[in-house]
């Protein structure tokens, strides 16, 4: 799988707390993140698709109607395209998420159901890490219930986000910060 290329990352993501203990999957937030939907690549499209007999009966919809665009050609997404994320009027808050219960219906089935990682979406996958035409920054501001925003248990010391989010950026970054590019010459 092709990755995105990353030439700057922000050293914010470095210093701020990060996802520590079980991480946002686990934790107790109010999914406010998730109230604006999300970018989908292609390559997750095609799982989302693949996966709707799992997805649908979960979302008490047709995927078909969960997206609120067209493909869109982009070469900052896997796959060299995306396509938006509807928020369901009813409860405002992304198509994909788990109906009467909290959290996403994609993070669900890798979860609990062996569904391949590449089913959940590159900026869910990476929240509240996100990038931008080759730069890694802190998507801001950070949500009040985000779990970095947790108060650190006296005496701990809570890796940094980017520390806890590591895997994830590397399986869909490759970061070249610090290296020469042909722009920079």
């Amino acid at each position: 799988m092709k990755k995105i290329k990353i030439t700057y990352v922000d050293p914010k993501t470095k210093t701020q707390n990060g996802l520590f203990g079980e991480g946002c999957y686990g934790s107790a937030c109010e999914d406010e993140c998730c109230e604006y939907g999300c970018d989908v690549d292609l390559a997750t499209l095609k799982l989302i698709y693949k996966h709707k007999d799992l997805i649908e009966p979960l979302i008490k919809a047709k995927v078909e109607n969960c997206f609120s665009t067209e493909l869109k050609i982009d070469d900052d997404y896997i796959g060299g395209s995306y396509r938006e994320t509807a928020v369901r009027k009813k409860d405002k808050i992304c198509a994909f998420h788990l109906v009467g219960k909290r959290g996403c219906s994609l993070f669900y089935l890798w979860a609990t159901k062996k569904a391949p990682k590449r089913i959940v979406p590159t900026i869910c996958r990476v929240y509240p890490i996100t990038w931008h035409r080759g730069k890694l920054f802190i998507d801001r501001p950070l949500r009040k219930s985000c779990k970095c925003k947790d108060a650190v248990p006296k005496g701990s010391k809570v890796p940094s986000l980017f520390e806890t989010q590591k895997k994830e950026i590397r399986a869909v970054f490759d970061i070249q910060e610090g290296k020469k590019t042909a722009a920079k010459k």
